[in-house]
């Protein structure tokens, strides 16, 4: 899924964090019923931006002032919010310079590009008039390990589904890009995301239920609800649950 820099308007608002009951915490449950990935050793680029943003490059914190120009962060975000695909540089220009005439947009997305690369050497590669992201197999992105797991689980039944969403689930600490909530450019992406979210939430919810984790199943059903509040289903099940 993905969307060109033309996606429609609109925007949903940014979901506040959410964690599991403190109670469970205090009981000794969720290591139980809820694993923790293994650690794994530090990766070349990770980048968080489900909730927030941010940037890690061999270990070390990006900020915006490390890309020489608040720009070249902005690029690196409608890059990978389209990480499949390669951008034509005139729309990468009427995306981030609306008001400018073409040609000296075209230009800025040159500046871009050239300290883009400097912060992340070797992370954008051009392709006659195309750019696209070449990211580093070494990499850690938390909105492609959650579609990751979440693919898994639908694979998945039982006891091994349930895990694999609290795993999956735990990334979800926000839409995609939520600190960056007007930014049309990630649209598409963030609305698959977040319906991504909710069904892996009810399903969830329903295997919580079926295995008799029924403060889990409350918590899943409510976590939906804070994502989409009108959620039918989710307002059904809990109300069921709650008596």
């Amino acid at each position: 899924p993905g969307s060109g820099p033309g996606s429609p308007p609109g925007h949903r608002p940014p979901a506040r964090g959410w964690a599991w009951p403190p109670l469970l915490e205090r009981a000794g449950v969720l290591p139980l019923l809820f694993p923790k990935e293994e650690a794994r050793p530090i990766p070349e680029l990770e980048v968080y931006a489900l909730g927030g943003f941010r940037v890690r490059y061999r270990g070390r914190e990006l900020g915006p002032r490390d890309f020489g120009r608040r720009g070249a962060y902005q690029l690196l975000k409608l890059l990978l919010a389209h990480k499949d695909r390669a951008l034509y540089t005139e729309d990468l220009a009427e995306t981030l310079f609306p008001e400018l005439p073409p040609e000296k947009a075209r230009q800025e997305v040159y500046t871009l590009v050239y300290h883009l690369r400097k912060a992340l050497p070797g992370i954008v590669e051009r392709e006659g008039e195309y750019y696209r992201l070449r990211l580093p197999e070494d990499r850690f992105l938390d909105f492609e390990r959650f579609e990751a797991l979440m693919r898994k689980a639908d694979l998945e039944e039982g006891l091994a589904a349930f895990k694999t969403l609290r795993q999956a689930l735990e990334l979800y600490k926000g839409p995609l890009f939520g600190d960056d909530p007007y930014g049309e450019w990630a649209e598409a992406e963030r609305a698959y995301l977040q319906e991504r979210a909710l069904s892996g939430l009810l399903r969830l919810g329903e295997l919580a239920e079926a295995l008799g984790y029924l403060e889990v199943a409350k918590e899943a059903y409510a976590r939906a609800l804070k994502l989409e509040p009108f959620l039918e289903e989710a307002q059904r099940r809990l109300s069921f649950l709650k008596g």
